[in-house]
């Protein structure tokens, strides 16, 4: 089974939280929150503390299985039926964000081509990445990832004098409502950090880095959030469907880099990519999971031509999307915050000896995991 590196779990885990948060979740944020929006990410950040504790507990159990392997090894039944729940759940995300990187690019780059096609474009991308399997899309996030986010911590250096802090008073007297309510839309993107553990074993997500990634994606969106509104400021801020955009259109380096938001736009195109194709190869494996005999391979093409459908299906506009993150954080906390407690407390690797003495029964589920693993090499836990 493939292993891989700590740096590549917390970039993966950065990916996850911030990839598609930051396009339009900032201005829900602010619409609620005011001033004081940074503030959302915060709270939403220790809400996901407790579910990334209870899959690091969890995932102590099977080293050598994803999440996914876990459910069913230790109840078939039950297992596979609570997996269709979420192949489901998998399957409204990846349609949710490619609906939204459509938008974004029908808006930003190509104003002029039928969004039918942009989408098309942008799915025969996702497929080809989601077949060539995690390895290649962790190691496309060791590339896009680091670079974007050297680009957009550079940013405040270049602002300088159109940072207005006055756009944060009163400092000390945050609505308390407002902060909540915000927190509440943020929460719905930021908890896609909790997918990482379905598609890596047990072995890769370790504590270290797990919590450094949940630690950085946080902190990468404060600062994001913090420079929106003192750039832009909050009146405009909550009214914009794209802030982020909008941020670096702000900037301008002499009049020969006028336009730098094509050139950060370059780098961010392929990184929201990157993490829409996880969430295809998530929906892809789940199917694979659920059926052992299935070739998982063969599953992308259905599966990402009926996310395609969903995405427009769905969501006929980006307002729709925008409105709906108020229903959809109510289910991403009871299938990504308290079910991982659930399973904690019920998934358990199952021991085929009856009452033998402790080394008996570790070596048979040593057998068992390596029988395990070695299946997952055979039936491509790298490639599909």
């Amino acid at each position: 089974m493939k292993q891989f590196t700590t740096r590549q779990i917390v970039l993966l885990g950065v990916l996850m939280e911030v990839g598609i948060t930051l396009i339009h979740a900032p201005a829900q944020a602010a619409d609620h929150a005011n001033q004081h929006a940074y503030w959302t990410c915060i709270i939403a950040a220790i809400v996901l503390c407790l579910p990334i504790w209870a899959m690091l507990k969890l995932k102590r159990r099977f080293p050598d299985q994803d999440l996914m392997q876990a459910m069913v090894s230790s109840h078939p039944v039950l297992g596979r039926m609570l997996l269709a729940v979420y192949l489901i759940l998998f399957l409204i995300i990846f349609a949710r964000d490619l609906r939204i990187i459509t938008d974004l690019v029908e808006v930003v780059l190509l104003p002029l081509t039928p969004i039918v096609v942009t989408s098309l474009i942008l799915l025969l991308t996702l497929v080809f990445m989601a077949k060539g399997g995690i390895s290649t899309i962790v190691n496309m996030a060791e590339i896009f990832l680091p670079m974007l986010i050297l680009t957009l911590l550079t940013m405040p250096l270049f602002f300088g004098r159109n940072m207005d802090f006055s756009m944060l008073r009163p400092y000390l007297h945050p609505e308390v409502e407002g902060v909540i309510k915000g927190s509440w839309r943020m929460l719905g993107y930021m908890a896609d950090i909790l997918m990482v553990p379905f598609v890596i074993s047990g072995k890769s997500y370790n504590g270290r880095s797990a919590w450094y990634g949940h630690l950085l994606g946080t902190a990468f969106l404060i600062m994001l959030v913090l420079q929106s509104e003192l750039v832009i400021g909050v009146p405009i801020l909550s009214r914009l469907f794209y802030p982020s955009y909008e941020l670096v259109r702000q900037l301008q380096l002499t009049d020969f880099l006028d336009r730098f938001d094509l050139f950060v736009a370059a780098l961010t195109v392929p990184t929201f990519l990157t993490k829409i194709g996880i969430d295809l190869y998530v929906t892809s494996l789940a199917v694979k999971r659920m059926f052992s005999h299935a070739w998982g391979s063969l599953m992308v093409w259905p599966v990402g031509l009926l996310g395609y459908v969903c995405s427009f299906m769905l969501f006929s506009n980006i307002v729709q999307v925008f409105d709906f993150s108020r229903e959809w954080t109510a289910v991403m906390i009871i299938f990504f915050v308290l079910m991982p407690l659930v399973l904690w407390m019920l998934l358990r690797p199952k021991s085929k000896g009856k009452g033998g003495d402790d080394k008996g029964s570790n070596g048979e589920r040593d057998s068992s995991s390596q029988k395990e693993s070695r299946q997952g090499d055979r039936t491509g836990h790298t490639h599909l």
